[in-house]
């Protein structure tokens, strides 16, 4: 997902208040429910849509989630219900989530492979990128056919491009400067 500057902002408090409370699980988890939350089209579009009153968003909030997530975290979301914003939830909970990662050692990966990796070869990878970066890694792993083979990697501001794809090009490349 594409994070957004406020999205951005809005994590960063709540992690704020998360650490001053001791309760970044807690967030967390509070989060994950509430973004699951979102995935109905039709809350999102409640909560989203600007012809619907603050009260019946706020309501909504309360009766759905109810005591299964901290009021705080009901706050959170009816705030940006109130400002048509619920929409950013899910980028608030992963850039939370890349938050809590940080302070915890843990860098955040991605791997997109030609064909699905099996579980073993996803850990397997997942050791060598942990190596290379010198922390634990928490990745997740995508399909992209047009790579023809091989893996890309990115961890932070590093890629690691073993794609046949990105091969063949510079064989290209190679063929037309020698020419």
């Amino acid at each position: 997902m594409a994070r957004t500057a406020s999205s951005r902002r809005y994590a960063q408090a709540v992690f704020q208040i998360a650490l001053e409370r001791d309760a970044l699980d807690a967030w967390t988890e509070d989060l994950r429910v509430m973004a699951m939350g979102l995935e109905n089209r039709d809350l999102a579009g409640l909560l989203d849509a600007p012809q619907a009153p603050a009260s019946v968003k706020v309501q909504t909030i309360g009766d759905l989630f109810g005591d299964s997530v901290d009021g705080l975290a009901r706050n959170l979301l009816a705030t940006l219900a109130v400002r048509n914003l619920a929409h950013l939830l899910p980028d608030v909970a992963d850039e939370f989530g890349s938050l809590v990662d940080e302070r915890n050692g843990i860098a955040r990966g991605e791997i997109v492979s030609a064909a699905p990796l099996t579980e073993e070869e996803g850990e397997r990878l997942g050791e060598v990128l942990s190596g290379i970066v010198g922390k634990p890694l928490k990745l997740t792993a995508s399909v992209d056919s047009s790579i023809i083979g091989g893996v890309i990697a990115r961890v932070g501001d590093r890629v690691i491009d073993g794609s046949v794809r990105t091969r063949l090009r510079e064989m290209r490349r190679a063929l037309v400067d020698q020419v």
